[in-house]
């Protein structure tokens, strides 16, 4: 039996990144042992979720010792893969490892306090999967600037949609909590307007490519969309497809104009 993890948005956030960069950048063995060491790392987040009891207590006594296992293989896999990709990229190209482990620290801690569900938590998750694509983009040979714009064009679209998801849960899970429901609504429609603005002055600056802005569009307007008119609870699966077009279509626009741009 495997244990794989449940929430099904989040396989999208780890996919989406990882190819977009891989199909961006092309492919090296550092950088296939980077994203290894993502895709573990995601895998061994069920069996701890077991082995915490955050699945519960039937859940946690039946599946603990299937539980140990698999987190003993993913985090010793998820470990020789870490090891092997620092081996092979020289110490001055080691330091774009540190993008995803930063937000991955504070995340860990708030998974092992049992907060996982929490806002900070799921934003957290956003950022690590996002900025996996920063590391792997940079061991495939791509510019600085074309693997800060995967991650943060992908970090945005993550966070606009887990922010308006919550939006549209607050709203209809007992009975409502209007307050919450206001304060994350101005958090979406403030992120979709600074952000895409804040990377159209790091074009201007020859910081990013234009690329980077016209990338944000699907995942500003599905937020702005899901902010002003969430849908009703009957149509949350449908939510999820919307949502995963979105990452589909930012994938598409970030790969042809990364790589329109790379052979330009």
């Amino acid at each position: 039996m495997v244990l794989l993890p449940k929430e099904h948005g989040a396989y999208g956030q780890l996919a989406f990144p990882l190819v977009t960069a891989l199909a961006v950048s092309g492919t090296s063995v550092p950088a296939g042992f980077i994203a290894l060491a993502v895709v573990a790392c995601f895998l061994a987040h069920e069996p701890l979720l077991v082995l915490l009891g955050m699945r519960g207590p039937r859940v946690q006594r039946e599946q603990r010792r299937l539980a140990g296992i698999w987190l003993s293989a993913l985090s010793v896999s998820a470990g020789c893969a870490a090891a092997l990709a620092l081996a092979w990229l020289p110490a001055s190209a080691r330091w774009p490892l540190l993008v995803p482990m930063i937000p991955a620290i504070p995340l860990a801690m708030a998974i092992l306090a049992g907060k996982e569900k929490t806002w900070p938590a799921e934003v957290g998750v956003s950022l690590v999967f996002s900025g996996a694509a920063f590391p792997v983009a940079m061991a495939a040979g791509a510019t600085i600037p074309t693997a800060a714009t995967i991650a943060t064009v992908f970090a945005l679209n993550f966070v606009l949609a887990t922010l308006g998801v919550r939006r549209v849960i607050l709203e209809i899970r007992g009975g409502g909590d209007p307050a919450a429901v206001a304060s994350t609504r101005r958090a979406v429609l403030a992120l979709a307007c600074v952000v895409p603005m804040t990377i159209v002055l790091a074009c201007l600056k020859g910081m990013l490519p234009w690329t980077a802005p016209v990338a944000t569009v699907p995942g500003v307007v599905t937020a702005i969309r899901l902010a002003a008119s969430p849908p009703p609870a009957s149509r949350l699966r449908t939510l999820g497809w919307a949502l995963i077009t979105t990452s589909a279509m930012t994938a598409v626009i970030l790969i042809a104009g990364l790589r329109l741009l790379r052979t330009g």
